[in-house]
């Protein structure tokens, strides 16, 4: 049997110039045929889906943000290419002067020249591609003409540019009062649409895709064009915080599906999850930077939100006795043991205090393999996080943290009064079953041959 041809369709097709010797070509067929390598380009982009390739790290200053060299993709499909950081003075700048766009540019730059100051709030940061015009070359003279020689633009310069979207951040995020202290934490929770998710289960067959913070903004200002790099929030002229995750993503596949459904299946709900880990793991790095860990408690000050899954690194009281209540488990002894004799060696070092990190909310479950620690983290992107208030005295706890016995085992063995391994816990949210109802996954031996 052969296959047979049932039909075909050039309308609105791609224009490339037929090249052949002697044919006189305009610069509007040049130009036809750039637009079309340029749009063949962008539909990979579109295929690649939007992220960042790599660098765009955003770090700040009092009143300069800096973006580090890197790649990405935006939503509409263009690249945008950043070759050395750049630092951009929040300060004295408002919306940028646009350059003067190419006429081979996919993405047409709609600022304007305003100069209007940034104003106390919540920002996003966004690059985006822009091209200008440079340089001189002369025109021509048609034969026989008396026209004085003219001169037109040499190059098209592609570039990008940085825009700063205000964030209708709210006075809460589920349910959760902001205050200055856990603005950062609140703002990537609003950024995930963790308050919209909770609903996902309520009624998954009408779920809203569009469920994200980024969402609620106006097209006019969050375009196709623009790839979102960071969030920080500017008060009386300095940056109080910077936060990459909160809108920083690997490039993801495009969502095919179309539906309510593609909050549970989509590729960009997974990368949701990657970076609302990565964005605790940076914001408790930051807490060690600047001293902040030791007596840290996440219920009441930074963390509003906590991941289904995370790591702390351990800073242990000098009180052995209060070791031996918190991490006295069946058949630890041994553990508690060798616990307050390496904490008798060792210097202090920055990290968290689990009982005081998490108050009432979690227990403490012992010692588990990596291998479980890292399922229980590649499962946790599509779980919904935890509420982090604080529980009555007779309420279950909702996280059981555990030592990781390769990490307790080398740590264990070292010697002196450093550590090359420190100590670290890993944190999981308690999946609970009501009263009298079954895990879904039960082995019946009947059926077991």
């Amino acid at each position: 049997m052969t296959s047979q041809l049932v039909g075909s369709s050039f309308a609105s097709g791609a224009l490339l110039p037929n090249y052949v010797n002697g044919r006189l070509l305009a610069a509007e067929d040049l130009a036809t045929g750039q637009s079309t390598l340029l749009q063949r380009d962008t539909w990979i982009g579109q295929a690649a889906g939007p992220g960042i390739v790599n660098g765009l790290w955003v770090t700040a200053a009092a009143t300069t943000l800096t973006v580090a060299g890197g790649l990405g993709i935006t939503p509409s499909g263009e690249p945008v290419s950043v070759p050395a950081k750049v630092t951009l003075p929040l300060s004295i700048a408002g919306t940028p002067t646009a350059p003067t766009g190419g006429s081979f540019a996919n993405c047409t730059t709609t600022s304007s020249g305003s100069q209007a100051a940034v104003t106390t709030g919540a920002y996003l940061l966004t690059v985006l591609p822009a091209c200008q015009l440079q340089g001189q070359a002369p025109m021509a003279i048609p034969p026989g003409s008396d026209t004085p020689v003219a001169c037109t633009a040499q190059w098209q310069v592609e570039g990008v540019q940085f825009k700063a979207i205000p964030l209708p951040f709210g006075t809460a995020v589920n349910g959760i009062t902001i205050t200055t202290d856990n603005s950062r934490n609140l703002l990537a929770h609003w950024c995930f649409g963790t308050a919209q998710l909770a609903g996902l289960g309520v009624n998954p067959f009408s779920f809203d895709p569009a469920y994200r913070g980024l969402d609620q903004l106006a097209t006019t200002d969050l375009t196709p064009c623009d790839l979102p790099i960071c969030v920080f929030y500017w008060d009386a002229g300095t940056i109080t915080f910077i936060d990459n995750w909160s809108v920083r993503r690997r490039t993801t596949r495009p969502d095919v599906s179309g539906t309510p459904w593609s909050a549970a299946v989509a590729d960009q709900r997974s990368a949701d999850g990657e970076a609302r880990f990565l964005q605790f793991q940076d914001q408790v790095s930051d807490l060690m930077t600047t001293g902040a860990s030791g007596n840290t408690v996440a219920s009441d000050v930074f963390f509003g939100m906590l991941p289904p899954v995370g790591f702390l690194l351990v800073a242990f009281p000098q009180d052995s006795d209060e070791i031996a209540r918190h991490f006295q488990v069946a058949d630890a002894a041994e553990v508690v043991n060798v616990l307050r004799s390496r904490v008798s060696q060792l210097a202090p070092q920055p990290g968290f205090w689990p009982p005081t990190f998490f108050g009432s909310l979690a227990r403490n479950g012992g010692i588990l393999t990596w291998d479980t620690a890292y399922f229980a983290l590649r499962q946790s992107y599509l779980v919904e996080p935890v509420a982090n208030a604080a529980l009555s005295d007779d309420a279950e706890a909702v996280i059981t943290y555990y030592l990781v016995i390769e990490n307790y085992t080398a740590w264990e063995k070292e010697e002196g009064t450093s550590t090359t391994a420190p100590l670290y816990v890993v944190f999981v949210k308690n999946q609970l079953w009501p009263p009298g109802n079954q895990p879904p996954f039960v082995i019946q031996q009947a059926l077991v041959r």
